[in-house]
């Protein structure tokens, strides 16, 4: 394309200009840039597609961590990535998005991963179906079916508790495949900067750590005769008794309130207390995820105790550091991908991320075409390496 220039922003206007190209794009509304540049972060990095001066594409990732296989690997989060309505289906989104690559890789952030508008883009630039996050609903009377919890005391949190709710959360984020290792900054856009507008109830256990606590917010319901849905954000808890006593106090909302929804598991731990099946699935999207540095991604998650080595033949044609004879090796807990091997299993970067994070198996990707190469020996060993719950994640960004 003649005129293209993809860098980093030059300046205030360049990125007021790049808010007016999003609120195009995604229906935004146009007089938020002082809030857009508000959310800008010192460790945030963003391209743009200048093309003849105007900004015709635009994309941004921030840092994070997610968890896989118990250990927090860095990752970078993509959002927002847009182009202008008059300059789509020439490839900028592609190019914006692939821009990032080769800096990801310095900085150390191994994999990349996003929330997709459209899955084609993405998958054309390496990213691959990796987690799920879905809101749920059901009527708010059914949790009045949990059995009651008298031991268990709930109290309305205050902002002061903010430090023991991000550490319950580390807590339990650890064991819970996809999920973010949320830094401070994310911390504080989406629980503190938002305190005023959402609703926050802790149980309190020992030493002043949190039990459990619940985040939740009151929509409007077009669908109700009246009143409003309860939004659950998350709900996290030590033990059972003391999930419950939440969910219960959730249902207690059931005069004005007829429709809990909740962002959660693809199995949530409420079809199994729940005496119906109440819960059904309300929204879903795939999240996506890319291997930036596959020998680095295998390095830095976690194994469960098995012995398990596999020949791959991997190809990526953005990143061609990833491309090539690998193989891959797991013993006690630890995995490492090393140069060499007869590149038995031939699979490209997409499906390696998928099958990285669990959430698609060896044989799910070889029905798919996306794996092919592979013994029955090989499936096993794939599938003890990197079978596990399915991935999902409670953060959208």
């Amino acid at each position: 394309m003649t005129g293209l220039d993809v860098r980093e922003p030059a300046g205030e206007d360049e990125l007021r200009g790049a808010w007016r190209m999003l609120a195009r794009s995604f229906n935004w509304p146009m007089g938020d840039d002082d809030k857009f540049l508000a959310t800008v972060g010192p460790n945030e990095r963003m391209r743009v597609a200048m093309v003849d001066g105007e900004v015709a594409g635009f994309s941004r990732v921030r840092p994070f961590g997610q968890f896989f296989g118990g250990r927090s690997v860095p990752m970078a989060g993509y959002s927002p990535v847009g182009v202008a309505p008059e300059f789509r289906g020439r490839g900028l989104g592609s190019t914006v998005t692939a821009a990032h690559f080769p800096v990801l890789r310095e900085r150390g952030e191994v994999l990349a991963g996003l929330m997709p508008a459209t899955t084609r883009l993405y998958r054309g630039v390496g990213f691959e179906l990796g987690a799920v996050w879905a809101i749920r609903g059901l009527p708010i009377r059914s949790l009045q079916m949990l059995p009651p919890k008298p031991g268990v005391s709930v109290r309305r949190a205050t902002l002061d508790d903010a430090p023991a709710i991000e550490a319950c959360y580390a807590r339990h984020a650890r064991s819970q495949p996809g999920w973010l290792d949320r830094p401070e900054v994310w911390w504080k856009r989406i629980l503190v900067d938002a305190w005023d507008e959402r609703h926050v109830y802790v149980v309190d256990g020992t030493g002043g750590e949190l039990a459990g606590y619940v985040a939740f917010r009151q929509e409007p319901d077009k669908n109700a005769r009246w009143g409003f849905i309860v939004a659950v954000s998350e709900l996290i808890a030590d033990e059972v008794d003391v999930a419950v006593a939440l969910w219960r106090m959730l249902g207690t909302s059931s005069s004005v309130s007829e429709r809990v929804t909740t962002i959660g598991p693809p199995e949530h731990p409420l079809l199994l207390l729940l005496p119906e099946q109440d819960l059904k699935a309300e929204v879903e999207l795939r999240y996506m995820l890319r291997l930036v540095d596959a020998p680095g991604a295998v390095a830095a998650r976690g194994f469960p105790p098995v012995s398990v080595t596999v020949d791959l033949e991997v190809t990526d044609r953005q990143c061609d550091w990833n491309s090539g004879s690998w193989r891959l090796v797991v013993e006690d807990g630890v995995g490492r991908l090393e140069r060499g091997g007869r590149g038995d299993v031939r699979l490209g970067i997409g499906a390696f991320a998928s099958l990285y994070s669990g959430y698609s198996s060896a044989h799910v990707l070889a029905h798919a075409g996306l794996l092919t190469g592979a013994s029955e020996r090989d499936h096993a060993a794939l599938h003890a390496a990197f079978a596990g719950p399915t991935p999902w994640l409670a953060d959208f960004f």
